[in-house]
C-alpha cells in the first residue's frame, strides 16, 4: 500500500512508546505513540515482532484527531462472543483471517471521482487528506471522511467475514462451516452437476426451485445469522450483491451478473464495517478499558476506550500483528494479527466516531 517513501503524515515517536511500555506492560505491541501510523516497513515484518520506530517530531495530536465525532450506526451490547457464552480461548470465531500479507489493490479499479483534483478518490488518500486537514478545518476535514470511492466484494468479505471463515471461506469445522457449499448451492449449472453425479433426473423447474431456495436461505443468513453467527442486517442490497459475487468467485460458480460488482463507500462506512464484521466478535461496545489492571486480569477492552486509551498509531500495529509477548504473558486472553487489514482501514474505525452503545 505504502511505498519505501513514508508520508510525514504518518509519524511516530519512540519515546512516548516507550513511557508507555514502563506504563504499563501491555504497550508493548501497540507502541502507543504521538504519531499517526506505523511506517511501511512495519507491514514486513512478522506478527508480534516489535518494531524499532525512529524518532521523529510530529505536528498532529492524535488527541485531537479522535476528539471529533462523525456519527455512524452503533455497535451495540456486548461481544457476540459473550454472547454465545465464549472465551476467546473456547473459539476459533474472529481468529480465522490469515497471516498474508497486505492485499496489493484492495480497493478495486476503477474508482469513482470524489471531485478533488488530481485524480479518483480512494481510501488512502482520504485518510492523508483527513489527517492533513483536520487541524486547519476541522468542517472540511469531516466532509472528507463523507467521500465515496469504490469498494468491491472481496473489501467487503475481508471486512465482515474473513475472521471467521478464513481467506478462502473454508471456515474452521467442525466449529465454523465452509461458505462455499452453499453458495455452489445457488448455482443452477453446480446444482444439475450435482445431481446429475446422484443419479437424479431434474428438469429445469427442478433446478430452479431448488437453487432459488438455497439462495433464499443464504440471505436470510446475511440478514438474521445463525446458530453461532451473528447477524448482517447492516449491510444494504448492494452491498449484499457485490459481496454475493465475490463469495460465488470463492466458491468456483460460473460467473453470474454479481461478478466484479462494486459499490460506493466512505470512510466512515469502511470503520462501521471493521468495527461491526470483525471488532465486535471479541470486544464489547462499551465497558473497561486496556489499563494494566484489565489486562492482568484478562479483560478485553471496549470499542468505546480503544481511542481514549491508545493511539492511532498503538491501534495499527495491534491489529497487523497482534499480541506482544508481553501481553501473552500476563495469561489473559491474547488478540490475533489481522494483517489483511490496510494502515487506512483500521485508521477509519479509529478516527470515526461510531457511537458504541451498552
Amino acid at each position: 500500500m505504502f511505498n519505501k517513501v513514508r508520508s510525514p503524515i504518518f509519524k511516530s515517536n519512540e519515546g512516548h512508546a516507550m513511557k508507555r511500555i514502563c506504563a504499563a506492560f501491555v504497550v508493548a505491541a501497540t507502541l502507543a505513540v504521538t504519531g499517526l501510523l506505523v511506517s511501511a516497513s512495519a507491514q514486513n515484518a512478522p506478527a508480534n515482532k516489535e518494531q524499532k520506530v525512529a524518532q521523529q517530531p510530529t505536528t498532529t495530536p492524535v488527541s485531537e484527531a479522535r476528539a471529533r465525532e462523525y456519527s455512524i450506526p452503533s455497535s451495540q451490547g456486548p461481544s457476540c462472543l459473550k454472547h454465545l457464552g465464549f472465551t476467546v480461548s473456547q473459539t476459533r470465531m474472529g481468529q480465522v483471517g490469515g497471516t498474508a500479507a497486505l492485499p496489493a489493490n484492495p480497493h478495486g479499479n476503477p474508482q469513482p471521482s470524489s471531485g478533488v483534483p488530481g485524480g479518483p478518490a480512494n481510501l488512502n488518500s482520504i485518510i492523508q487528506r483527513f489527517l492533513s486537514t483536520f487541524r486547519s478545518n476541522p468542517e472540511q476535514a469531516g466532509a472528507i471522511l463523507n467521500e465515496k470511492f469504490a469498494v468491491s466484494g472481496a473489501d467487503l468479505y475481508r471486512w465482515n467475514c474473513q475472521a471467521c471463515h478464513g481467506p478462502d471461506g473454508q471456515g474452521a469445522l467442525p466449529e465454523i462451516n465452509s461458505v462455499l457449499g452453499p453458495v455452489q448451492g445457488t448455482s443452477p449449472a453446480m446444482t444439475r452437476k450435482r445431481m446429475e453425479a446422484r443419479g437424479i433426473d431434474a428438469d429445469d423447474d427442478m433446478i430452479q426451485q431448488v437453487t432459488e431456495l438455497a439462495e433464499a436461505s443464504l440471505r436470510d443468513r446475511f440478514q438474521h445469522g445463525g446458530k453461532n453467527m451473528p447477524s448482517f442486517e447492516y449491510l444494504r442490497a448492494d452491498e449484499v450483491e457485490a459481496l454475493f459475487g465475490y463469495l460465488e468467485k470463492l466458491a468456483s460458480v460460473p460467473p453470474t451478473k454479481r461478478d466484479g460488482l462494486l459499490v460506493a463507500e466512505s470512510a466512515a462506512r469502511v470503520g462501521e464495517h471493521i468495527v461491526r464484521g470483525t471488532c465486535h466478535v471479541c470486544h464489547d461496545a462499551t465497558g473497561p478499558g486496556s489499563g494494566h489492571t484489565a489486562m492482568t486480569q484478562g479483560t478485553i477492552p471496549s470499542l468505546a476506550s480503544i481511542p481514549r486509551d491508545h493511539s492511532l498509531s498503538g491501534v495499527v500495529h495491534q491489529v497487523q500483528y497482534g499480541s506482544s509477548s508481553t501481553m501473552k504473558m500476563t495469561g489473559g486472553d491474547v488478540m490475533p494479527a489481522y494483517p489483511y487489514f490496510t494502515e487506512e482501514e483500521i485508521a477509519a474505525l479509529y478516527l470515526v466516531a461510531y457511537s458504541p452503545r451498552p
